[in-house]
């Protein structure tokens, strides 16, 4: 069946311009409004446009989703300043409006006063995009536990899309929708068991929305997981003998670190020149009365740590050797090696044949027979040792090379 004259006709929808045109008549000249459909950020500026076709004057109305008259041809009827007249022509009519809210959206109305009143709608959506946002730790993380976490968007329109992330790679989270008004609330929450090598571990949350245009609000997150101390005596390298300096140190860790660190002698009181410093043991000129077991204790609300340090204070030790030869040797004068050299010994007070570097076959003079000289040292820190053992006759000593003199 053909439409009467009279008949109105409807276009077909145009979902993707956002448009909508009413043709009042089928008359050459007859008037025709257009309204066009507009989304704008929150606190963004709003184009409202009315396009006229075969406009001859007639009363022009715009007004808000309320139906208030925002402009009466052109004169301002509503006093919000937000809205200004900016074009006012036989083929366009814009307002725009400033800082707009999601308490502005809905239907403007573009009104045409001709014979009939005829009208045609502008829908004004507001997006709201995401902050960034928030995570929140249900309770403390404890080593050997798990750790709750969850990842806040509290406002956003459409709402927002979270994704959590740790090492690149995605971890699903359970998700949670609020409406609050026009806006959504969305939150994720994921759980994570946690070690103490945990500690300090980045975690992401990502939010996206189709208005940040492909970019993301990320909130940055490292675990902080609680655990008992640890606690390790730096002993000082070497041996320490009488007169020397002790310091030791005491390597803490722990989450929360211990502020206080305690240092003891086991069954015996710190000797009088001990001072302390932090995790810091220092005693001055060492003596024997000195040694002992030494202590160093840490602890926090997740437990209590120890280590200790045995010192051992060495004595210095004199040796004089006396070397005489035997009757068989012809020499007019006897020749008598002297020496008093002080050294420390290893902890048993052995020279261990193990350390020997270097072993010499020497035939000082034909008044002395051949013997052989031993070098030997006790430890990489003390003096060179040197054992020298007569041919002939059979006879040991201990004395520097440095040492030996002859007439």
């Amino acid at each position: 069946m053909r439409p009467g004259p009279r008949s109105l006709l409807l276009p077909t929808p145009l979902s993707l311009s956002l448009r909508a045109l009413l043709l009042l008549c089928l008359a050459p000249r007859c008037q025709a409004v257009q309204a066009e459909n507009v989304t704008v950020l929150e606190g963004g500026t709003a184009q409202i446009s009315c396009r006229l076709q075969n406009y001859d004057g007639s009363i022009v109305v715009i007004q808000n989703p309320r139906r208030q008259t925002l402009f009466f041809n052109g004169t301002r009827a509503l006093k919000d300043d937000r809205f200004q007249m900016v074009l006012f022509t036989p083929r366009l009519v814009r307002i725009t409006l400033t800082n707009v809210s999601v308490s502005d959206e809905g239907g403007y109305f573009c009104q045409l006063y001709t014979d009939d009143t005829h009208h045609q709608v502008a829908t004004l959506s507001v997006s709201v995009p995401p902050d960034t946002p928030t995570v929140e730790v249900k309770q403390e993380a404890v080593e050997g536990g798990e750790v709750e976490l969850t990842c806040l968007s509290p406002r956003s329109k459409p709402p927002a899309t979270l994704r959590w992330i740790r090492d690149r790679r995605e971890i699903p989270g359970v998700v949670s929708q609020q409406e609050n008004g026009k806006t959504v609330s969305v939150s994720s929450t994921i759980r994570l068991p946690v070690e103490r090598k945990d500690n300090g571990a980045a975690v992401s949350c990502e939010a996206s929305h189709p208005a940040l245009g492909g970019q993301k609000r990320v909130r940055h997150y490292r675990l902080d997981v609680h655990f008992a101390p640890t606690v390790r005596i730096i002993p000082p390298p070497g041996i320490l003998r009488e007169g020397d300096s002790l310091s030791l140190t005491c390597s803490i860790t722990g989450n929360p670190l211990p502020r206080d660190v305690q240092w003891t002698r086991i069954n015996d009181t710190l000797p009088e020149r001990a001072e302390i410093s932090g995790p810091t043991l220092q005693v001055s000129r060492l003596s024997q009365s000195h040694n002992g077991t030494y202590l160093c204790q840490a602890q926090n609300n997740y437990g209590r740590a120890a280590d200790h340090y045995t010192l051992l204070v060495y004595e210095n030790v004199s040796v004089t050797t006396m070397v005489l030869p035997t009757s068989h040797h012809t020499t007019s004068h006897p020749t008598i090696l002297l020496l008093t050299h002080s050294y420390a010994p290893d902890p048993r007070g052995n020279v261990h044949p193990s350390l020997t570097l270097n072993t010499l076959l020497l035939s000082i003079s034909p008044s002395f027979p051949s013997f052989m000289v031993t070098i030997t040292r006790l430890l990489s820190d003390s003096p060179p040792l040197f054992s020298v053992l007569f041919l002939s006759p059979s006879l040991t000593c201990v004395l520097p090379l440095s040492a030996l003199t002859f007439p």
